[in-house]
């Protein structure tokens, strides 16, 4: 069946009211659940802590509005703020001794604070509701919200310069841990969902419509058995048409598809796809810790095949 500009315009559409509103839910309900519940002044006092700040908000495609059928659960981060982690290697050795003197390391570990708010969870919600995991805490879907996947972690601070406390500059991200085998993750969220929506306006929306054609096409090749399910994750997906120049996103949707496989496979030829970068702008594309060449090279011949095919049969 030929994949026509009808059913692009389908594949492009954003998440419905009812989705986005079970959603909002998720993110509403499990940070009203933590402020009636986390132990706030307790924690300060048994860690000594004189601040105790954090954040609830969304991050991954469901944050972007790229989600599409077949998405996994929402992610709802929960960023400690006060205290954070930092890298400092950037910083001269003057810079590391002035920031020394405003921050000093507290008792207060990642351990703990997912600790207490799988327990301020647990307070409200019942015991098959909510379940331990290795990198998040797992809140199951009910009529009122979305599965949901919440992530405990610190503020993390990627230092270019530290002047003076208020002369001090620094890319902010999240870390945390796999309490599995205490592997530490840092991500950028807030600066991928800043650079989408900038892309996304630079493009006239065109940017996350073609996302969620490529996330729509990819779930179908999957569900016809064409591709493995790992083998483009949603994620990746996005980051690789952040890449794509804005004369990709001219046109129709059989345009934008068109162009955007000719930049892409020009890249990969040319090799520089390996100079690809995600869209914090902080990661490469292509690396160990994100897609592999061979994997992405395989999905978009995959990809590039299936369209192609289905409007020449």
């Amino acid at each position: 069946m030929p994949i026509t500009e009808q059913q692009l315009t389908v594949w492009a559409s954003a998440p419905s009211p009812t989705e986005m509103e079970k959603i909002r839910n998720a993110r509403r309900i499990i940070e009203d659940i933590l402020k009636r519940n986390l132990p706030v002044d307790r924690i300060k006092k048994e860690f000594n802590l004189s601040s105790f700040e954090y954040e609830v908000y969304l991050q991954g495609s469901y944050a972007n509005s790229t989600n599409v059928r077949f998405d996994s659960d929402v992610d709802i981060v929960v960023q400690m703020n006060h205290p954070f982690f930092s890298d400092k290697t950037q910083l001269s050795a003057d810079e590391k001794a002035l920031y020394a003197m405003h921050y000093s390391n507290t008792g207060y570990t990642f351990k703990a604070f997912k600790t207490h708010i799988f327990e301020a969870l647990k307070n409200e919600l019942t015991d098959n509701q909510v379940h331990w995991g290795d990198k998040c805490i797992d809140v199951d879907a009910n009529t009122n919200r979305v599965e949901a996947d919440v992530i405990p972690c610190f503020q993390f601070r990627l230092y270019k310069r530290f002047i003076s406390y208020d002369r001090q500059s620094y890319v902010e991200g999240i870390k945390f841990f796999d309490t599995s085998d205490n592997t530490e993750i840092i991500n950028f969220p807030k600066t991928h969902l800043k650079n989408c929506e900038a892309k996304n306006v630079e493009t006239e929306g065109r940017f996350k419509d073609l996302v969620r054609i490529y996330k729509n096409m990819r779930n179908k090749m999957v569900e016809d058995g064409v591709i493995g399910e790992d083998i483009a994750p949603s994620y990746f997906v996005e980051n690789l048409l952040y890449n794509c120049t804005s004369p990709c996103f001219d046109g129709n949707y059989g345009d934008c598809m068109i162009n955007s496989l000719q930049f892409i496979f020009d890249a990969i030829r040319s090799g520089r796809i390996t100079g690809f970068v995600c869209a914090n702008e902080q990661d490469t594309l292509i690396s160990e810790k994100t897609w592999n060449l061979g994997n992405l090279v395989s999905f978009m011949e995959a990809l590039a095949n299936y369209y192609i095919s289905s409007n020449t049969r």
